[in-house]
């Protein structure tokens, strides 16, 4: 009989000490991965929790796998060959093959702290736990929740490091017990795609007849990935079929799963590889009878010392059962090996316990003997023909595949060159109809612009009349506001109001009422305002400015009226003596001589009373910046009188009178008109508060909401 197989559905490569063990048991195996296992797409977050690991209070790994590309990339980001853990952070793990894969790397008690489930002790944490019962094993987040302390971590940065999806059950009771939970991905699960020769042995697998085989699950995605792949590649008879096989599972939630999905027979197994040996021999020795005693022994041998004590015990028969054959894992190869026969020593020592023992001798026992020795070579001839036989079938076999094979893959890589092709065709295409979208793309950008602004002119060219009336009135107050703020021209305003009241008045519509009133209220403000002679004012300082360098200074030797004053009285005289000496009745040449001494000494000393000295002290240069300053003081003031700065005008006025008070001849006349004009200029500037448009402008707002 057949000896029967069970499925190994652990990703590849992480399944070899148990198929060694079931190999070992006389088990066939089949590896059919239903996960890949490979590193997360993005490593970037994992790499920054590890740089900054020793400020987490504690790191937890949900898998083997978790620690296998966590400690890799703690090795790059050390830069060193070996992970070097920090003893001051301690660790926790969900299972025994957690604790077997950090001591691989030298992470173990008492170096480091590594907190694991009750009874992962046996498989190498530590000796402080007592080792619970076997069928109270259990691995998972609940267990390791019960073995943390929340209270100490409240408050804490906690790290896990875990791959794509999964449950966060722990990650959230740390952070309902207060803690400060990172996760981040160190690597990924992805359903692989099964060869087709796997699926041919599964196929084989399912058909009548053939021997039991029975499905290792060790994880819930992997029962999903197989629920998902048997509806994909199976036909509706050969699905069914499947789901009546044998499931083992190491977990309640994994059975739970393969239940709801459909698969009624689930054996459960306790944790770990032992558990799972033991639990497909209890199932070989249900459907196939008990293992031979030296294959049992091997395999007790070959598994962990735990599953010694866990394996049930293989009965021994009393005669010699043929060795069963052993199906190699079948992931590159489809062979089914057919049952070993014994070889003809051991053929022969059966037909020796089996004959009688020798007696007395007879004539007719050598006859008897030599026809069983003859049958015996004729079984044994047999057998050897058959063998030969079934050979040269598995040859012929292998060699059909290896040419189907062939074949596919010529059909294949024709596919592949085809599809290339058409990639290339495709790529082309895309590029084409990019550059077509991004022109359509503009036209649209365009056409939208071009419809926003016909909106715009058809808005505007649906204004109603009262629209427009209503900007016009809009612009016209706003005209005479901006007149009244800037140059604080009444007139300008008192236009704008009067032309706006008059516009409204030809309208003549019960809603510009309101309006019309405020309108009128801010005329007559405007009417009230006293005129003030700003350009007047302006003209006098101007004035002033242009005689400020004829101005005679105290400190001049002579006063320029006065000289021209006695030019004109000489030439008078000089008109008037000249007929008077030629009639001989003028004075004489004396008279005329005192009258010239007399004015010469007059020139020579004369007597003024001055205030300040300082002014007759002033020289030529010192005159010139002295009319300079004045005139700046001047301009200043004008400027003032313009902007309507009351306080700098008559602060510059001030001052330029009391410069001229001070070093001009006062006593002269221009000096004199200088001072009157400025005077006149100070009396025409007249501080006036201007009124504002609010009212009007308020009421137009008022309207224009309505």
């Amino acid at each position: 009989m057949p000896s029967p197989t069970v499925v190994v559905t652990r990703p590849a490569g992480q399944s070899r000490q148990l198929t060694e063990a079931l190999q070992a048991a006389g088990l066939d195996v089949l590896s059919f991965p239903l996960l890949a296992i490979g590193p997360a797409a993005d490593d970037a977050p994992l790499r920054a929790a590890l740089a900054r690991l020793d400020t987490f209070a504690l790191v937890v790994f949900v898998s083997p796998n978790a620690i296998t590309y966590a400690l890799d990339a703690l090795a790059g980001v050390q830069g060193a060959s070996v992970a070097q853990w920090p003893a001051q952070v301690p660790l926790a793990v969900v299972g025994p093959a957690s604790v077997a894969a950090l001591a691989e790397r030298g992470i173990t008690p008492p170096a480091c702290r590594v907190i694991a489930p009750a009874g992962a002790v046996a498989n190498g944490q530590g000796a402080d736990d007592a080792a619970p019962d076997a069928e109270a094993l259990r691995f998972d987040s609940e267990a390791l929740w019960a073995r943390l302390d929340p209270a100490a971590l409240a408050g804490k940065p906690v790290l896990i490091i875990r791959g794509n999806g999964g449950r966060d059950w722990l990650g959230d009771r740390l952070r309902e017990a207060g803690a400060q939970v990172e996760a981040v991905e160190a690597y990924q699960r992805t359903l692989p795609e099964p060869s087709a020769m796997q699926w041919q042995a599964v196929r084989d697998n399912l058909r009548p007849g053939a021997a039991p085989h029975a499905w290792l699950i060790t994880s819930s995605e992997a029962v999903r990935n197989l629920d998902a792949l048997a509806r994909q590649h199976l036909s509706p008879e050969e699905d069914a079929a499947l789901r009546q096989v044998q499931c083992i599972a190491p977990h309640a939630r994994i059975a739970e799963q393969a239940l709801a999905l459909g698969f009624p027979h689930v054996l459960r197994a306790a944790p770990g590889d032992a558990g799972l040996l033991a639990a497909c021999l209890q199932w070989a020795d249900a459907h196939a009878g008990p293992a031979p005693a030296s294959m049992a022994s091997a395999a007790i041998e070959a598994s962990p010392p735990s599953a010694k004590a866990e394996a049930p015990p293989a009965p021994v028969p009393d005669a010699a059962v043929p060795a069963t054959s052993t199906k190699v894992e079948r992931v590159t190869q489809e062979t089914t090996s057919s049952s070993a026969t014994p070889p003809p020593t051991a053929a022969s020592a059966a037909s020796a316990q089996a004959a009688p023992a020798p007696g007395p001798a007879t004539p007719a026992a050598p006859s008897a003997a030599s026809r069983r020795s003859a049958a015996l070579w004729a079984l044994v001839a047999v057998l050897v023909v058959a063998t030969a036989g079934g050979f040269w079938w598995l040859q012929q076999r292998v060699d059909h595949l290896t040419g189907e094979l062939a074949r596919r893959q010529q059909s294949n890589d024709a596919l592949v060159q085809e599809s290339r092709v058409l990639t290339r065709n495709a790529q082309e295409t895309v590029k084409e109809l990019q550059a077509k979208v991004g022109a359509l793309e503009n036209q649209v950008g365009e056409t939208r612009d071009k419809q926003v602004a016909l909106e715009q002119v058809y808005q505007d060219l649906m204004r109603n009349r009262d629209d427009w009336e209503i900007a016009e009135i809009q612009q016209l107050l706003t005209s005479a506001g901006q007149q009244l703020q800037l140059t604080g021209n009444v007139q300008v305003a008192l236009a704008a109001l009067q032309s706006a009241d008059a516009r409204l008045a030809r309208a003549d519509k019960p809603q510009y009422n309101l309006l019309r009133r405020a309108i009128a209220r801010d005329v007559a403000r405007m009417k009230a305002v006293p005129d003030t002679d700003l350009t007047g004012a302006a003209i006098k300082l101007d004035e002033a400015i242009n005689q400020v360098d004829a101005l005679p200074l105290l400190s001049s030797e002579r006063m320029l009226e006065r000289s021209e004053a006695d030019a004109r009285k000489g030439a008078a005289g000089n008109g008037a003596s000249a007929p008077a000496a030629a009639n001989g009745t003028g004075p004489g040449w004396f008279t005329r001589l005192w009258d010239y001494l007399r004015e010469e000494l007059a020139q020579v000393v004369r007597i003024r009373k001055v205030d300040d000295a300082e002014a007759l002290l002033l020289s030529g240069d010192q005159g010139w910046f002295l009319r300079e300053n004045v005139k700046l003081r001047l301009l200043n003031a004008r400027l003032a009188l313009l902007s309507r700065n009351e306080p700098v005008f008559r602060n510059d006025l001030a001052a330029a009178q009391a410069m001229i008070s001070r070093y001009f001849d006062t006593k002269s006349r221009r000096v004199q008109g200088v001072l009157t004009l400025l005077r006149q200029a100070q009396a025409g500037a007249v501080t006036v508060q201007l009124p504002t448009m609010s009212e009007s402008l308020g009421a137009l707002h008022a309207l224009k909401k309505e």
